[in-house]
């Protein structure tokens, strides 16, 4: 089998010593939330420079559209560099079955995906309905749905104690000025 020959179980998960087989969607969640923060402070700091007046899109939209355009975004970041800056920083890569970084329309195939069976398009109560789906499933076969049915091998290396504080710290960060934005209103 391919994927034996680079290391990988067959669920789609990397095999190590003491890894945890269950696919990890902890890490998996919290390099999708940097990843979209990022990008979200981009897209802001360019419309503040280029086009404020978008900035007074409802949060609601504004929100999903970035959802949206990241699937462009995280395609071209997967297919060139096998990684994403969430991912990167927790250590997670994602690659085709025979181990190299996915091609472009693979890696947009994967973020349509995620986008529509994972983050439910954005959609604040269906968004909730679709992660708890994902989770479950994840936790139960060890692969997502859209790893599987593109034949994607996610791996985790060790984070260490640095890694975890940086994105915890940066989860903080956004919750924090998310909170502070709210009662500054």
């Amino acid at each position: 089998m391919v994927e034996e020959s680079f290391g990988y179980a067959g669920n789609g998960e990397q095999k190590r010593e003491g890894s945890d087989q269950r696919g990890r969607p902890w890490v998996r969640f919290v390099a999708r939330f940097i990843d979209y923060n990022l990008f979200a402070i981009v897209v802001a700091l360019v419309l503040l420079v280029v086009a404020p007046r978008l900035l007074i899109i409802p949060e609601f939209f504004l929100g999903m559209l970035i959802i949206f355009i990241w699937v462009f975004v995280e395609a071209g970041l997967l297919s060139t560099w096998g990684t994403t800056p969430g991912k990167w920083l927790l250590k997670t890569t994602v690659r085709d079955g025979a181990g190299n970084k996915p091609a472009f329309s693979r890696a947009f195939t994967r973020g349509a995906s995620v986008w529509l069976r994972g983050m439910g398009m954005g959609l604040p109560i269906i968004s909730l309905i679709t992660l708890a789906v994902a989770h479950k499933k994840l936790l139960r076969d060890g692969i997502t749905v859209w790893d599987r049915e593109g034949g994607f091998v996610v791996s985790h290396q060790k984070i260490g104690v640095v890694r975890t504080a940086v994105a915890l710290l940066f989860m903080a960060a956004i919750i924090l000025a998310l909170i502070y934005n709210r009662l500054a209103r």
